[in-house]
């Protein structure tokens, strides 16, 4: 049986879930770990042919659906598309990507992990924003 506090975090997660369009939310602390998942956002996903579930964990995914092919996210994190602020960013649209550049960067557990490519390309589209988080295989650039 749950006490009442847990079941009033229990429902702010979801409501933060519902009201930011959220795929799961995670809460933890020294005795308890609760984890909610929007299965209805990841089926509704899979089903527009945007995201597919992860079949194997690489550095880098590509994946094809309708011609698309994207480098995705290989953990979750921040994205930084620029090493400094100040700084042009790693890969912009229209840029050409020789195999092992650094594309982007991705903080997780305050560790900025280098983001390569697996390939020679060229950048089609951005489709993340600086600073924005991803989640696990979410498409960070298509590519051609």
């Amino acid at each position: 049986m749950l006490d009442k506090k847990i079941n009033q975090t229990i429902d702010a997660l979801i409501k933060k879930i519902k009201d930011n369009d959220l795929g799961s939310i995670k809460l933890s602390n020294k005795t308890n770990t609760i984890e909610i998942s929007n299965n209805s956002i990841i089926h509704e996903s899979y089903q527009k042919g945007q995201i597919r579930p992860p079949t194997k964990n690489h550095n880098l995914k590509n994946e094809t659906i309708d011609n698309f092919i994207s480098i995705d996210s290989p953990m979750v994190g921040i994205i930084y598309l620029t090493p400094k602020p100040s700084s042009p960013p790693f890969a912009k649209k229209g840029q050409k990507i020789k195999k092992g550049d650094t594309i982007c960067l991705i903080e997780a557990m305050k560790t900025f992990n280098e983001i390569k490519s697996d390939r020679d390309c060229t950048i089609k589209t951005v489709l993340v924003k600086n600073g924005e988080a991803v989640e696990f295989g979410q498409p960070l650039f298509e590519i051609s």
